[in-house]
């Protein structure tokens, strides 16, 4: 049987890369024209004619090409430029928007110098890909691309605002569970180990791709889409929204976290597949002649990773302040784990229930509280309840803690009588993981 796949050889295929390649290489021409600002619709023009041919290479298997396998990586990393540029103009753009001006500082000034450094760097790869195509047997286009084309699409102006604002129903149950969500998601960052400071240029390389790196970064980036989701699912253009100034501040935490997730994710994807990793055909050491690594490592911690925390944090101030106002609060008598009572497990149990939630839950016996995300609080709260001899106890409290606390001691607590472990309901599911 004959094999589907027809190789043609480098001079045929030549022919098709000077047809697929023209549109990508004007922009060269365009780069080389009177300096300008670029705009989201440049960048945006500039990833789409990348992926254009990146596309068609990896149809014909270019990068499994000795002669084609660095043309072929030079196109893959003016994509990724292309995008973490858009992203960082998208940025710039929107900052206004996010109700954050009072916290810009030096944010947008270096904002700008690596948008200058993307710049610069897209440029340089545009000069190598030239040197490439001459080697190559590509012709150069003689046209260029029309300025009018890349206009700003992000005007300072915008429509009155006439729609309806929805109502929401239960809008502080639904506050209350993004505010949760976004302390979830400070625990996975504080997992990660990315909670630090800036990182001195000797000491990048033991952090990117150890610590930091684009799985990680899509990891959180999934979390932090899915908090932008519910926020504009359930609270943008309502009158809940209107009514408390800080949602839409904490809508802007959301989206810029997000947007510079997005950039570390894209620059650790450089590095690694470009840049760290041993390329064959010594085609990292050419990539990393053009773009200084340690520039982008750089940018993915004191930058990107930095302002990531900053803004983090902010965040955390504000979602705690907006646990405190939007949180029912509540008591329950719920029974005490049968035989065994509160020792390890159960304690453990309850401890992680109440820390999932991000809200203070208290343990209450004899009138004296105890912190229930606190498993050494409530061994010592055990041994009063053994002591007295009590069945049921009190928690004060989240109401969304207590209704799963109520469901976890109708299964006592994730224990027989023995202490041994049984299962729980799918609704609690989270605690053993």
């Amino acid at each position: 049987m004959k094999s589907l796949t027809h190789i043609i050889s480098e001079e045929d295929f030549l022919k098709l890369a000077q047809e697929h390649s023209q549109h990508f290489l004007k922009i060269y021409n365009f780069l080389h024209g009177e300096r300008k600002e670029y705009t989201r619709r440049f960048y945006a023009y500039l990833t789409e004619e990348s992926e254009e041919l990146e596309s068609f290479l990896d149809d014909h298997c270019a990068r499994d090409n000795k002669t084609w396998y660095y043309f072929g990586e030079l196109v893959a990393s003016i994509r990724n430029f292309g995008k973490v540029a858009f992203i960082l103009k998208h940025i710039l753009n929107r900052y206004p928007t996010y109700n954050l001006e009072n916290e810009a500082g030096e944010f947008l000034t270096q904002a700008q110098n690596v948008l200058a450094f993307f710049d610069r760097s897209i440029l340089s790869l545009f000069e190598e890909i030239k040197n490439e195509s001459l080697r190559l047997g590509i012709k150069f286009p003689k046209g260029t691309l029309k300025d009018d084309s890349f206009r700003e699409i992000y005007p300072k102006k915008r429509l009155p605002y006439t729609i309806d604002k929805e109502e929401v129903a239960c809008g502080q149950k639904i506050v209350a569970k993004l505010a949760t969500q976004y302390l979830r998601v400070v625990k996975k960052f504080e997992y990660f180990g990315w909670n630090c400071g800036r990182c001195h240029l000797k000491n990048l390389r033991d952090v990117v791709p150890s610590k930091i790196d684009e799985e990680r970064s899509r990891e959180l980036m999934a979390l932090v889409h899915n908090l932008q989701s519910t926020y504009d699912h359930y609270i943008k253009h309502t009158p809940l929204e209107s009514e408390d100034e800080r949602l839409k501040r904490l809508r802007g935490y959301i989206s810029i976290f997000l947007h510079l997730l997005s950039l570390i994710n894209w620059l650790s994807h450089f590095y690694q597949r470009h840049t760290h990793k041993t390329r064959r055909d010594g085609t990292k050491h050419k990539i990393s002649a053009i773009i200084d690594e340690s520039e982008i490592l750089d940018i993915i911690v004191n930058f990107a990773l930095f302002y990531v925390n900053n803004y983090l944090e902010k965040g955390k101030q504000l979602v705690t302040d907006l646990l405190g106002k939007y949180t029912e609060v509540d008591t329950y008598e719920l029974k005490v784990p049968e035989k065994l009572g509160f020792h390890l497990r159960p304690a453990s149990l309850v401890a992680k229930l109440a820390s999932y939630y991000g809200t203070k839950v208290s343990l209450i016996v004899d009138g004296q509280e105890y912190d229930a995300s606190s498993v050494l609080s409530i061994t010592m709260a055990a041994g009063l309840i053994a002591r007295k001899g009590y069945k049921t106890v009190l928690f004060r409290g989240d109401k969304r803690v207590l209704d799963d606390l109520k469901l976890l001691s109708e299964y006592n607590y994730g224990e027989d009588e023995r202490g041994n472990r049984t299962a729980l309901p799918p609704e609690l599911s989270y605690l053993w993981t």
